[in-house]
């Protein structure tokens, strides 16, 4: 009987022994990887971004890409938008015209 309980013990503690070592072992790699293969491909993003956010070059070319934009939206809104607008309010002030001399 204490044979057999000193094997089941040995047994159990053999499985809880390979898995901690699996998992520690498996941890490890993880951090290996993160050290050595991730850290640096961040860095290496992020420098790259820094500097081309701090170049010259990049916020001249965002002004124009800002400018022509605003300059399309602007010209939508003239061409598009205000005339629709000027109908819409015409409509309604001919409304009230209309009602309020249908009064006198």
């Amino acid at each position: 009987s204490l044979l057999v309980l000193l094997l089941v013990s040995s047994v159990q503690a053999d499985w809880w022994d390979d898995f901690t070592a699996g998992v520690s072992e498996k941890l490890n790699s993880a951090a290996n990887w993160v050290k050595e293969t991730a850290g640096p491909a961040v860095r290496s993003k992020f420098n790259s971004v820094k500097e081309t956010l701090q170049d010259p070059e990049t916020h001249k070319q965002a002004k124009e890409w800002i400018s022509e934009k605003a300059e399309a939206a602007s010209e939508f809104a003239q061409t598009e938008i205000l005339p629709e607008l000027k109908k819409i309010y015409n409509a309604a002030t001919d409304e009230t015209t209309t009602h309020s001399s249908k009064r006198k």
